[in-house]
């Protein structure tokens, strides 16, 4: 197929591009020109990809079979392509699923893994970003509506790994990189997040252009094969990575909002089921390995400290204010065991008689071991008094 590759220079992009050029495709890229990663010999078209003019001025007598389309305005970039191709396959986000947990939509208990049906944060007033993703997306599902094209939309959650230009992961990192030995996590970090290794973002993409003929109209959610690592999980093997150790200190989850930013501050889950059912993705690098080769990246390749793209992330990085918060935090957990000095002990609800017919069971008993079975003062939650 000829294949024209929009954007492409960064984050998976130049994965992608190398793997259909090993499969056999004659592939260009439409990019700024700006960045000119290492990349197999093909046309580059150099253009504006945000806007029209400079769009339709760049696909003059230009046709392809296959457009993928990883940057820019998709909706500007989709209507540019009428009579340019047969099939669109275009990146998306999730980010308009988490602007309203409390979405009636989601029913009476709140967000759960979202599929590709559950409800957009489709307000602009709350979330403007994300209603205009939403908008995006119907804008090309009517390109698709109307026979313009095939189009095919593959919504990815964040983005990590070598080159990855999400940078949240360095927050952790710097960390360990200069020497705490405890660092704040919200909620004892047992936040759950979906997110997408560059390598398994790459190859979900080229699996798809593998099997387009089962793929239009279709919206697919993808991201690293499940279960998914908490954000404690996260921390502790990136610190592994480093040849570190870390020590994790819960704080209120709403305090590691202030900390780390919106990353933190509840689950965020995609159910990829669809795409890996109809498409048979699994990803190539599982987590262990992936995290090992984030952390040696962002080792090899830090963020100027204080420099611009770091003050792009929100993070601080107040490392007197955080050993403040630890020492009150610690001091906080002491005085609540001193209150609650007598932790009942887990108990147990069924009969065992030691002989035949007879009865070890009374009401009294039965009352204190159905409370009991609710607690579990297991010792390591326990801070010393």
């Amino acid at each position: 197929m000829r294949i024209l590759v929009i954007g492409g220079t960064g984050q998976s992009g130049p994965l992608v591009v190398r793997g259909l050029v090993d499969a056999g495709h004659e592939v260009a890229i439409m990019h700024s020109g700006r960045h000119e990663p290492p990349l197999p010999p093909i046309e580059h078209i150099h253009t504006d990809v945000h806007f029209a003019e400079p769009l339709r001025v760049a696909l003059a007598g230009r046709e392809f079979d296959l457009v993928l389309s990883m940057y820019g305005r998709a909706q500007v970039i989709a209507d540019a392509l009428v009579g340019k191709t047969g099939h669109l396959v275009s990146i998306s986000g999730t980010r308009y699923y988490y602007a309203q947990p409390r979405d009636p939509r989601w029913g009476p208990h709140g967000p759960l893994a979202a599929t590709e049906t559950s409800p957009f944060s489709d307000d602009a007033g709350i979330d403007r970003l994300g209603s205009r993703i939403a908008e995006t997306e119907r804008a090309l599902m009517a390109h698709h509506e109307a026979r313009h094209f095939d189009v095919t939309i593959l919504r990815f959650p964040a983005i990590y790994g070598p080159g990855s230009v999400f940078a949240g992961d360095w927050s952790f990192i710097r960390r360990i990189l200069d020497g705490r030995s405890a660092l704040l996590v919200p909620d004892g970090g047992l936040g759950l997040r979906s997110r997408l290794f560059t390598d398994n973002a790459a190859h979900a993409v080229l699996l798809l252009v593998a099997q387009l003929g089962r793929a239009g109209g279709q919206i697919y959610h993808v991201a690293d094969e499940p279960p998914e690592l908490t954000i404690g999980q996260t921390i502790t093997a990136l610190a592994k990575g480093l040849g570190r150790e870390i020590e994790l200190v819960n704080c209120p989850g709403w305090l590691g909002h202030r900390l780390y930013g919106s990353q933190t501050n509840f689950h965020r889950l995609l159910d990829t089921s669809k795409f890996r059912e109809e498409i048979g993705h699994t990803g190539l690098v599982k987590s262990d390995e992936a995290l090992r080769r984030t952390a040696d990246w962002w080792r090899d390749n830090p963020l100027e400290r204080g420099g611009e793209e770091e003050r792009k992330i929100g993070d601080k990085f107040d490392y007197a204010m955080e050993d403040e918060l630890i020492a009150t935090l610690m001091a906080g957990e002491t005085r609540l065991a001193q209150i609650a000095d007598s932790p009942i002990v887990e108990g147990h609800v069924f009969r065992h008689p030691r002989q035949a017919g007879e009865t070890n069971w009374n009401a009294d008993t039965g009352a204190r071991l159905m409370n009991a079975r609710f607690t579990y003062p297991h010792p390591m939650w326990m801070p010393e008094v």
